[in-house]
């Protein structure tokens, strides 16, 4: 079915409302509200997230006194002990092994020497013979020797007594006589030696490295355990003398001497300490070592009140405020200011221009703020109170004492009075910001972002308030294993992981919906809005006004009981809030308990008070039950959605009957007819604002129209339902609320099925032809 006309045509999302685009009206009181409350939430929480001052840690002058206070970390810090790192870096450089040096080619220079050194003097012999004089002049030949003494002993490079290089001079300088001393010098020049056994590691055991050099350029690179193979000068003399006399026992005393002291002084240290390389490497072993650190954590007990301040206090407080230098107190709270700010902006931000649902009222972004900032205090003091806990019980974890702090109360309030997306903004919001209030954790910002999004969700159409109990036992849950979760990917002991868990769950089963029933009536009274619970309440057709109603006017309360089946329906249908429907439906003709009897579903016997009143008195009294159902709504404090119900169910409509009856009385006047004051006939307003008012308004139509129907079949029913939306849509009422075509042929078909499911047509039963026995007469007592 299609409604005709205006309403009819293929369904739409186009909306009903016929004024200028919002994007047309640019709302600057609003903007300039938001941009304060941006403003003060930020100032306040920066505030809030702002560590306590470190120049009040007690300095070294304190050492021995009492402190004057329990003084707890206010952040985690990982303090510099710098004893104990000089004392590794210490350690390290001095297990770093001594270099040494070998000259690995020191035996092959010394051969070569001896060669240069024989090869002269054989040299001088050669050139005796090729004079002719012949080797067996034994005066000339060692005239010569005698005269390349310097030569000799340069070449050689070790000084040669005259005796010793007479007595070599016998040899002729021969080649065995070179192979000879070549031998005993490469002997005495291998392996390792070192000037003097002192130079030696003062531990030798510890070992030392030996970097072989060949040509002045590293070679090889080789660790020594001890120093077994290490020789000093005196002790290689020592071995080549025994060597020599061994070797050389055939040879004249003379020579074996002259070779054992020249091969002596040849002797010289192989092995050289290298102090530059040793200090590099001991250096940058104590560079490798890192600082050791001491873990303080957030609300970690470092002195309590009384306790004497020994050296170990005062290097945490010296670290604190290691860390701390160059930071102002005021530059921090700024930061802190900053960052909420940007996190607010640009979140409302996005959700403006891609949530289509999050279209909140300077009310909604008033109650945001507040809770938002609320919710920082009462973590703030929360966490106070957690530290007075960890002092009182220091068994337990400061950390798993952090997670009973409820911070998913506010996502779980936004969620019963405003849309799923808002709470989900707020809930992302609020994580963040309690990540940067416990010490900038990322631990536990994910546990406060995930069990406020938990508890956004799990309270979703809650009805009663042990609903909101259920929900934050889910919510203790969900915080319990999240907790569980990052306890064991940082690796932290099984205890503690289970106390934290433990924390969470408490926190969430119990203090969670602790918190939101307290604080939920204040938001519904302060604020009006109007939870599930609230509209449950109100929907109990023994609440005093609907009581009041049924006595006073019992056709209106009749008639307002069956527009809540209508108005219902359509809410279903559109997706709009039934509950809230219903009850607006149920109290949105409480003024005429003022006057029922000017009402014609409260007149009995054809008596009709209006008769004798003229229309504009008619209009004016049919008029005043709305001003008086605000009255009576504001008597029984009834909330403000329903109260403006109450004021826009019939807009600016017309007073059809009275405004007809008096064009019909001008006409009949005769003559010219005096100008009608059409503002008497027509209802103060305003327009529905929401989709529910305007299903009151479409109902409060269709219901009285159904009900002066002869034949209320399907087909009167539809077409009756089509026409009155038709009229409230082309009069404009619908201008102003949020219902689009589609919304208009789906509230049109849920009405349409709910007065059919009201006037369905009955079957006759035929008369019973029996004697009922005498009649009874019921008498009444006096």
């Amino acid at each position: 079915m299609r409604l005709s006309h205006a309403v009819s045509g293929p369904p739409t999302d186009t909306p009903a409302a016929g004024g200028p685009p919002a994007a047309d009206r640019v709302d600057w009181p609003g903007r300039l509200m938001r941009a304060l409350l941006v403003a003060a939430v930020s100032a306040a929480a920066g505030w809030l997230l702002a560590p306590s001052a470190a120049h009040r840690l007690p300095g070294p002058e304190a050492l021995g006194t009492p402190a004057p206070a329990t003084i707890k970390a206010d952040r985690d810090y990982d303090i510099v002990d710098e004893e104990a790192t000089a004392r590794r870096r210490a350690e390290a450089a001095a297990a770093e092994r001594p270099v040494y040096h070998q000259d690995a080619g020191a035996a092959d220079e010394a051969v070569a020497r001896v060669h240069a050194a024989f090869e002269l003097m054989r040299d001088e012999e050669r050139a005796l013979r090729d004079d002719g004089r012949g080797a067996r002049d034994a005066a000339a030949l060692e005239r010569r020797y005698a005269a390349q003494r310097d030569a000799f002993v340069s070449r050689l490079q070790v000084l040669v007594r005259d005796g010793d290089l007479t007595a070599l001079g016998t040899t002729r300088f021969s080649e065995v006589a070179e192979r000879q001393l070549a031998d005993l010098a490469r002997g005495a020049l291998a392996g390792l030696v070192i000037e003097d056994r002192k130079l030696l590691p003062a531990a030798p055991d510890a070992g030392f490295v030996v970097r072989t050099l060949r040509g002045g350029r590293p070679e090889r690179e080789q660790a020594f355990a001890d120093a077994s193979q290490v020789r000093d000068v005196a002790e290689a003399r020592e071995e080549l003398a025994r060597t020599a006399a061994a070797r050389l026992e055939k040879e004249p005393g003379a020579v074996r001497a002259a070779m054992a002291r020249t091969a002596e002084a040849m002797v010289r240290p192989t092995l050289v300490y290298d102090q530059a390389e040793t200090e590099r490497r001991r250096y940058d072993a104590a560079a490798r070592v890192k600082p050791v650190a001491i873990p303080v954590k957030r609300g970690e007990k470092i002195i309590g009140d009384g306790e004497r301040i020994e050296k170990r206090h005062l290097l945490v407080f010296d670290g604190i405020r290691a860390q701390r230098k160059g930071e102002d107190l005021g530059s921090v709270r700024i930061g802190g200011a900053v960052v909420v700010a940007l996190l607010v902006s640009l979140l409302w931000r996005f959700a403006r221009r891609n949530v289509a649902r999050f279209r909140p009222a300077r009310r909604d972004a008033l109650l945001l703020s507040l809770l938002y900032l609320g919710s920082l205090a009462a973590g703030f003091l929360g966490f106070a109170v957690v530290d007075a806990l960890h002092e009182r019980f220091p068994y337990v974890p400061a950390v798993a004492l952090q997670y009973l702090v409820p911070f998913a109360a506010g996502a779980m309030i936004v969620r019963q009075v405003l849309a799923a997306e808002t709470a989900l903004l707020f809930a992302l919001a609020m994580g963040l910001a309690a990540g940067l209030l416990a010490g900038q954790s990322l631990a536990y910002a994910l546990f406060a972002t995930l069990t406020s999004v938990a508890a956004a969700g799990l309270v979703r159409n809650n009805r009663d308030r042990a609903g909101l109990f259920r929900a934050g036992l889910g919510v203790g849950l969900v915080g319990a294993a999240v907790v569980a979760a990052l306890g064991l990917y940082a690796g932290r002991a099984g205890a503690e992981v289970l106390l934290s868990a433990v924390g969470a769950l408490v926190g969430g089963a119990v203090l969670l919906p602790i918190a939101v029933v307290g604080l939920l009536p204040v938001v519904e009274g302060v604020f009006g809005y109007v939870t599930d619970v609230k509209l449950l309440e109100l929907a109990n057709l023994n609440h005093p006004a609907l009581k009041e109603l049924i006595v006073q006017s019992p056709g209106t309360y009749h008639h307002s009981i069956l527009m809540g089946s209508l108005v219902e329906a359509g809410a279903q249908a559109i997706g709009a809030n039934p509950l809230l429907a219903r009850v607006c439906a149920y109290y949105h003709d409480l003024g005429k308990i003022r006057n029922p009897l000017y009402f014609a579903e409260n007149q009995r016997g054809g008596e009709n008070r209006h008769d004798a009143l003229a229309p504009s008195m008619s209009a004016l009294i049919v008029k005043r039950h709305v001003t008086d159902g605000l009255e009576l709504a504001r008597h029984w404090r009834l909330p403000r959605v329903v109260q403006d119900a109450i004021a826009q169910h019939h807009g600016t409509r017309h007073v059809g009957y009275f405004w007809g009856k008096a064009q019909r009385l001008a006409d009949e006047g005769g003559g010219r007819p005096a100008p009608l004051d059409e503002a008497l006939f027509r209802y103060p307003g305003p327009k529905p604002q929401t989709r529910e008012a305007a299903l009151v308004m479409i109902a409060d139509a269709c219901e009285a129209s159904a009900r002066a129907l002869e034949d209320p079949t399907a087909d009167s029913l539809r077409a009756l339902v089509a026409k009155r939306i038709n009229e409230v849509f082309g009069e404009g009422q619908l201008d102003e609320c949020a219902l689009t075509l589609r919304d208009l042929n789906a509230i049109s078909g849920a009405m349409v099925r709910a007065l059919e499911a009201i006037y369905h047509t009955r079957p006759e039963y035929p008369d019973r032809r029996r004697d009922d026995g005498p009649a009874v007469h019921l008498v009444a007592k006096p």
